[in-house]
């Protein structure tokens, strides 16, 4: 029979590990996809029809309806191939690199405020300034850019800030900034560099752009983009995952997504590059050593 005190140490090992599967909170970074969601007015508007709501002919309660709307409408991802030929459309995005995926969030609302200007470039010396503090931003990782601006998203008017000649105002990424974050894996020695970058705008280049350098210097490199991201004031700097779950529309140029982020609540320190895959979280593993310690505690009783 197994030693009584064996017993109570695996039973309170059992615990430690399912109280750190618990950690986490979940943080909605999409907006709700109908007709109020964040979406360029250049776009086709997203409209919704009802087909049946009601009970059929079985007594049975049914709701169906349709929706039509842009592939770039409300809280999206954009593919590559948006604006670079022959990169990833969306159902080509590689899993691995939406699923769970470690994030940072570089905070420039403060230099956009200081600076005075609607339509601000965001420049390579903000993108330093926070690796300055935070430090290098690890391999594999997701950058959301944090600009202020979705927190005017409940006034779409003012969120896509389209002046008489139909031009949109709002802060973005410059083409040296883009093209610095899409390189950026490249200069410091790593395998895939960062994944994807997020805005919280309704477009990762600057509102005024004509050009889209910053789409250009991004997915031209196979880095995807998320528009119209929400909530990211709630984010800390680092220590989080987010999993991106676009519609996987076949050869598609850009799909509505549903973003979360994956909140620890021990704020782990941002990751070095090399610790990626070392983020498995202790749930689990649980199936793979419990057998293993079940052994090791009962294999006893016939010495």
């Amino acid at each position: 029979m197994a030693n009584p005190g064996s017993l109570a140490r695996l039973v309170s090992l059992m615990v430690i590990i399912m109280a750190g599967a618990g950690s986490s909170e979940l943080l909605e970074l999409s907006y709700t996809y109908n007709v109020d969601a964040p979406t360029s007015p250049k776009l086709t508007p997203f409209t919704y029809k009802v087909l049946k709501k009601g009970y059929n002919d079985f007594g049975v309660w049914v709701e169906l309806n349709e929706f039509c709307a842009s592939e770039h409408s409300g809280t999206h991802l954009d593919a590559p191939v948006h604006f670079a030929k022959d990169r990833w459309g969306v159902s080509d995005i590689p899993l691995d690199r939406l699923w769970r995926v470690p994030a940072v969030v570089i905070d420039v609302s403060r230099a956009i405020e200081r600076s005075g200007q609607i339509d601000y470039p965001i420049a390579v010396k903000d993108l330093e300034a926070w690796e300055k503090v935070h430090g290098v931003i690890p391999d594999h990782t997701l950058v959301l850019v944090r600009t202020g601006w979705g927190l005017k998203s409940g006034d779409l008017q003012a969120y896509s800030n389209v002046d008489e000649t139909n031009t949109n105002h709002f802060p973005g990424l410059s083409k040296e900034a883009a093209t610095w974050l899409a390189t950026h894996g490249q200069r410091h020695g790593h395998r895939t560099g960062i994944v994807g970058v997020g805005v919280d705008t309704i477009s990762v280049d600057v509102g005024n752009s004509t050009r889209y350098g910053a789409h250009e210097a991004m997915y031209s490199r196979n880095l995807f983009g998320l528009e119209n991201v929400a909530n990211m004031h709630k984010l800390p700097p680092s220590g989080f995952r987010v999993t991106i779950l676009p519609m996987r529309i076949g050869g598609g140029s850009g799909a509505p997504a549903r973003i979360v982020a994956e909140l620890d609540q021990r704020a782990e320190p941002l990751a070095s590059s090399s610790s990626r895959n070392a983020g498995v979280s202790l749930a689990t593993l649980l199936p793979v050593f419990l057998p293993v310690l079940i052994a090791a505690v009962f294999g006893k009783k016939g010495a």
